[in-house]
């Protein structure tokens, strides 16, 4: 079980960005004992989480007394990764020290680009001196592990900026390293640019960028395990896997999504309200805390969903899906017609099936991956 924790506040909002968040200088101490009192419910009859991650947002606007606080509200008999998500501009020394201080093993921080003109334009807080300032913090002070994350194809970047950007972060020290293409969202400030045809956007272009780079990153010794996830020396993220190996998670803060998995096959999931009024004002002022009271949106979710689920986070990832897990976890047969789907797939060099002793592994494989939503368009549950 994991847990993920949100920290929905922001100095400025990313122009590509459509999560969940709210523009804030600092966190307010009232939503971190609001946090602090929904952790303490939704742990109340669970065991230490394996990892936490803490998420957002910007999380690094916690101050080093909120941080310690909502860490003091959680057991660490179990856990074995701990995740902080951190901008580059609030990387210091005080920082990394807090952080250690609080059993964080883990930081993953938000390079997404080293060109100027591409996180101006996409009203990205850190500038390339912030970047480079921030990793050379991060490789002579950091103890833990470190985890760089990068845009493939935002407007205003050139190739040449891409890929010296990729080659200083290949250069840095982190262990891992996420390269996402820029997803446009059509209400986000560069989605309705794009969507205008206020500014060009090739989307052809932008793929190749990410398929490049994703090869440049592997020339440089970092492994391809997910869709956009690269590591050195099976560093792999231990709570991104969790969600894709299926998993159960807990969601704790406003806008907060978890799922818990039943024995059936079927599962529960809930989904924070994002009124951050509301949110903090239910956790702090009740008296106590009835579930049907709680302002979340709640799925249950049948088995037949929860397979189609198991297929479309699984096969995210290059292991891909384990014949003998489905099978403990929906008390049935592994599909015959899925299996059928994977044969016709690797006949044409687009999934994998081997064998490890007494199971069998399906994977699209490097190149059927690029083909994930054409795969689960086709699946028959």
């Amino acid at each position: 079980m994991s847990l993920y924790i949100h920290i929905p506040f922001c100095i400025s909002k990313c122009a590509y960005c459509d999560f969940f968040s709210r523009a804030f200088t600092s966190v307010s101490d009232d939503y971190v004992q609001a946090l602090c009192n929904e952790i303490d419910y939704r742990l109340r009859n669970e065991k230490s989480p394996e990892t936490i991650y803490i998420g957002g947002g910007t999380p690094s606007l916690l101050s080093k007394k909120q941080l310690k606080k909502i860490v003091n509200h959680i057991p660490f008999d179990s856990v074995k990764e701990f995740t902080v998500e951190v901008n580059p501009d609030d990387v210091t020394l005080d920082l990394l020290q807090s952080f250690e201080n609080c059993g964080v093993t883990r930081i993953s921080c938000g390079i997404q680009s080293l060109n100027d003109n591409a996180l101006k334009f996409c009203n990205r807080r850190s500038n390339r001196a912030q970047v480079l300032n921030a990793l050379k913090l991060l490789a002579q002070n950091w103890k833990g592990r470190l985890s760089l994350d990068l845009i493939s194809g935002l407007p205003m970047e050139t190739e040449e900026s891409f890929f010296e950007g990729l080659g200083i972060v290949c250069n840095s020290g982190a262990e891992h390293i996420s390269l996402y293409a820029l997803t446009v969202e059509e209400e986000t400030p560069l989605g309705k640019k794009i969507f205008s045809d206020e500014i060009e956007y090739d989307y052809d272009a932008a793929d190749r960028l990410w398929l490049l780079g994703r090869d440049f990153l592997e020339a440089h010794g970092y492994n391809q395990y997910e869709v956009s996830n690269f590591c050195k020396d099976e560093k792999i993220s231990l709570h991104n896997m969790n969600y894709w190996n299926h998993k159960s998670y807990l969601g704790c803060g406003s806008g907060g999504t978890g799922t818990l998995y039943r024995d059936d096959g079927t599962a529960f999931r809930w989904t924070n309200t994002s009124n951050l009024k509301e949110y903090v004002n239910f956790w702090i002022n009740s008296e106590s805390y009835d579930p049907e009271s709680i302002p979340q949106e709640v799925e249950n979710l049948d088995s037949e969903t929860e397979k189609f689920e198991f297929f479309m986070m699984g096969l995210r990832t290059l292991k891909g899906i384990s014949k003998n897990q489905f099978e403990k976890t929906f008390n049935c047969s592994f599909p015959e017609n899925i299996k059928m789907q994977f044969e016709k797939w690797n006949r044409e060099e687009l999934s994998e099936i081997h064998t490890e002793g007494d199971d069998v592994f399906y994977t699209l494989g490097k190149k059927g991956i690029l083909f994930l939503n054409r795969f689960l368009s086709e699946l028959e549950i």
